[in-house]
């Protein structure tokens, strides 16, 4: 049922439409002039408007502008009546913003055919622009994350862009308390404007009221907190209604596994609870959270190392200028005639042992030319008595008298394990992070490319619909919005494996083993998929035995019945992930009317999924980066993919515990393997 406002001075008219549409179905309000309609719409923000073209102070062209140029109005689906059908005036009326004209008199199922398709237009402008808008919203959330390296600096941001994109009367962040879940702190808040005035100060203490301690327990556990307040204990309701609360979520956040927080929305104004798009974006961006706090404490922890090697240097320079280098002198001919005490005690040697030859890490190169290389720096690894491998770096200088003769050798040793392992830390430090910056160039590269389509085709559909939709058919009206359908359908399908990336970067993959028969499940999936192909390919199944004598059979009557596979034990999800994601990668790069052969080979206490086809093969060279999120190889270039099925596949198949292995010849084909474990229910 929808809400529809009529706006004509004709009483005739106003009971005719009332009539018509009051029996299809839709709520009727009623305004006699121009002026009046405008007000009841604002008021009552209905779906669809039927307003007369011809009425006294305010015509309808005029009503139709000032509607849509109210922003919450803009989208409502709006009727001009008339009875004038000049090629201008029905110019004038698309310029004012109008959606549909009708000729007086008015043809009760002509009428309710265009409002019918009008609020179907609206109902999917609005869906696509509410799925925009959370998009958007997560993208805002994720680059705000990625951009700032504080630990506290854009969480306000982040936090006002998910109240905005959820509608929320109020949202916040609140820590908890590293010793007790019960005591809580609020990080950062946001109101809208018009609820600002009922700012709360955080709760911290144990024995404030909200919220109860039932419900921080439960979000200690990991559980979220989604309901309207109509819906608590007696107790719990009067808590919320105490604070104007109708409606709320409470997601937990956790760090490196441990909770220590959560995330709320609440509304105040209406008892809506949050759908699932909504749900997935706030599910995301605690994800975000999480990360952007996991990445902060390790940065924190490298800062503190590095403040400690900082302090350890500055102790050794201290040290140095005390004289308590390792120096050491030799004779032109290398033998060695002095250590001072600081090489005694870091060797623990006396000095008649030195002068023996008991421990020298170094001998002066009595090769070089030493008048043009008078001095030398040189590292070198030693192996101390307790068996501890030390890096010493050592200056080596020669030394000469007035006439220039050369009277041995001086060189000063320092100890640099702990500099050199820093330096091995930061290298692969900066490592990670080069993975990091070209993982997140991969991220956005893809999430442009692979929406910019979509998005085209729905606003394409919706331009061709917008201007044609009354001269095309029906059937043809339905094709474009299909597209549309179709295309928001696809940008859902990349956003789900997206989040499922981000879920298992997280550890956030839920894992729901249960019996299962697992040949009658893959064969469903495959039936499934051959059935959607628009092409010639062909998909086999076949199924094989390995008995516990290792006797390959093709048909499970052929081994005795204690031999017989039992059910397996997995999670249904994951493996359709595992299966749908491989069968359609070989569809994908195998010809048109090439064949794809599914085999599930059964073994004693494993079974193996084995998925070949006759496509265009992998490189070899690339073999091993296939299964990193947004990696695709070389020579699939011109067809469409986002890289990230075999990454989903990898993660899935390691939540089971399995393992996957990949054979490819270029232009031959490509064989995936999947080895599972099989667990007996009986066992």
């Amino acid at each position: 049922m929808a809400k529809i406002l009529v706006i004509d001075d004709d009483i005739t008219i106003q009971l005719v439409l009332q009539h018509l549409l009051q029996e299809e179905g839709h709520e009727v309000v009623i305004a006699r002039e121009g002026k009046d309609g405008i007000r009841k719409a604002r008021e009552w923000h209905p779906d669809g408007i039927i307003c007369d073209w011809m009425m006294p102070s305010l015509d309808g062209l005029e009503v139709c502008r000032q509607v849509k140029a109210i922003p919450d109005l803009a989208t409502t689906f709006f009727i001009l009546l008339t009875a004038r059908e000049e090629v201008d005036d029905l110019v004038k009326g698309l310029d004012a913003g109008a959606d549909e004209f009708l000729s007086k008199p008015v043809e009760a199922e002509k009428l309710l055919a265009r409002m019918r398709a009008g609020l179907r237009s609206r109902t999917l402008t609005q869906q696509l622009s509410q799925k925009s808008a959370l998009l958007a919203a997560l993208v805002e959330v994720q680059g705000c994350l990625l951009a700032d390296n504080s630990t506290n600096g854009c969480y306000a941001q982040v936090i006002s862009t998910l109240g905005r994109a959820l509608d929320a009367s109020h949202a916040y962040f609140w820590e908890a308390s590293p010793d007790s879940p019960n005591l809580n702190r609020m990080r950062v808040d946001w109101f809208p404007k018009q609820y600002r005035h009922n700012a709360r100060l955080g709760v911290q203490s144990p024995h404030s009221s909200y919220p109860p301690a039932s419900w921080l327990q439960l979000l200690a556990k990991g559980q979220v907190i989604h309901t309207t307040a109509a819906n608590l204990p007696a107790s719990e309701r009067q808590i919320l209604e105490d604070l104007d609360i109708q409606t709320l979520v409470l997601f937990p956040v956790t760090v490196n596994g441990k909770y220590c927080g959560f995330i709320g929305c609440e509304n105040h104004s209406r008892a809506r609870l949050w759908d699932d798009s909504e749900m997935d974006l706030l599910r995301a961006t605690v994800s975000a959270i999480s990360l952007h706090l996991e990445r902060s404490a390790a940065e924190g922890e490298k800062a503190r190392s590095l403040a400690a090697l900082q302090e350890s240097e500055a102790r050794y320079r201290a040290i140095v200028e005390d004289q308590t280098e390792l120096i050491c002198r030799f004779a032109p001919d290398g033998t060695i005639t002095f250590v001072n005490d600081a090489y005694c005690r870091y060797f623990g040697i006396s000095r008649d042992m030195a002068r023996m030859g008991s421990l020298v890490p170094i001998i002066p190169d009595l090769t070089r030319d030493f008048y043009t290389h008078p001095v030398v720096t040189r590292e070198h690894s030693l192996i101390l008595p307790n068996g501890e491998v030390r890096i010493h770096q050592w200056t080596d200088r020669a030394l000469f008298d007035d006439q220039n003769r050369l009277l041995g050798f001086q060189a000063v040793g320092q100890d640099i394990t702990d500099r050199k392992r820093a330096e091995e830390e930061a290298i692969k430090a900066l490592e990670k992070e080069k993975e990091l910056l070209e993982l997140k160039s991969r991220f956005v590269s893809m999430v442009s490319h692979e929406f910019r389509t979509p998005l085209t085709t729905i606003l394409s559909a919706a331009d061709l619909l917008e201007y044609y939709i009354d001269t095309w058919t029906a059937t043809k009206n339905l094709e474009y919005i299909q597209r549309i359908q179709t295309a928001a359908v696809n940008m859902t399908n990349l956003l789900e494996d997206v989040l499922f990336i981000g879920r298992s970067e997280a550890n956030k993959i839920l894992f729901n083993p249960k019996p299962i028969d697992l040949s009658e499940f893959c064969q469903k999936i495959l039936a499934e998929i051959q059935a959607c192909l628009a092409t010639n390919h062909l998909i086999t199944f076949t199924e094989h035995f390995v008995n516990f004598e290792l006797i390959h059979h093709e048909n499970r009557n052929d081994l005795p019945k204690s031999q017989q596979p039992v059910l397996a034990f997995m999670d249904e999800k994951l493996l359709q992930q595992i299966i749908g994601n491989l069968v359609s990668n070989s569809l994908k790069y195998s010809p048109i009317d090439g064949r794809v052969e599914f085999h599930l080979i059964w073994g004693k206490s494993e079974v193996k999924i084995a998925v070949k086809d006759n496509g265009i093969g992998i490189p070899t060279e690339e073999l091993p980066h296939l299964f990193e999120s947004f990696y695709r190889a070389k020579n699939t270039a011109d067809i469409p993919g986002t890289g990230l099925g075999l990454a989903i596949v990898k993660r899935s198949v390691d939540v089971h515990g399995g393992e996957i292995s990949v054979e490819s010849e270029l232009g031959i084909g490509t064989t995936f393997t999947v080895t599972l474990p099989l667990i007996s229910l009986s066992s």
